[in-house]
């Protein structure tokens, strides 16, 4: 089974992020996110494949039973090389702590794969959409430049996604709270 790790966006800012999602990929007729749903989130573990999953969800259980909620911020829409969309995430220093610890503590799982999309502490976002073309990139942009999305969100949540066939489900909604 495949799975990936994120911070579950909920509450304002999640209800934001689907409507533009939604209605970007309509009007631009980029269908992937269409197509493929995924939950309003940001990546803390890329994409892994394994048959122990317990093992992590253990682990995580205990790990946020000794950590305390800390601040995001999302002010503002970025993009990755012109192809790639999304909101920015700004993790507080307190955040940034959380998600180095839960690096380390993933890290001793010798059996799970990282990658250099792995790599992301300071580039937490929330894709909006992926531009097939640089022309459609260009019209993207034009629309969403002007957008100043305003949210304080608290880094309350550390959840497992699950992607039995095509979508992306949470494995642990709700997943343990931060306390």
């Amino acid at each position: 089974m495949k799975y990936s790790i994120c911070y579950y966006i909920t509450g304002e800012a999640g209800k934001f992020h689907k409507q533009k999602v939604k209605g970007l990929a309509k009007k631009f007729n980029e269908p992937y996110l269409l197509e493929n749903p995924i939950p309003s989130h940001a990546s803390l573990k890329y994409p892994f494949k394994t048959k122990e999953i317990k093992k992590i969800e253990d682990m995580l259980k205990e790990f946020v039973k000794k950590q305390k909620k800390a601040k995001i911020r999302i002010g503002k829409i970025n993009n990755f090389n012109k192809k790639v969309i999304y909101l920015q995430l700004d993790f507080s220093n307190d955040a940034n702590e959380i998600f180095k610890n839960f690096v380390k503590e993933l890290s001793k799982f010798e059996w799970l794969d990282w990658s250099e999309f792995d790599k992301i502490e300071g580039k937490f976002h929330a894709t909006l959409i992926y531009a097939n073309t640089r022309a459609n990139f260009k019209k993207i942009w034009k629309e969403v430049s002007y957008w100043k999305p305003n949210f304080n969100l608290e880094f309350d949540n550390i959840t497992i996604l699950k992607k039995p066939r095509k979508y992306w489900k949470p494995l642990n909604l709700p997943s343990p709270p931060l306390i």
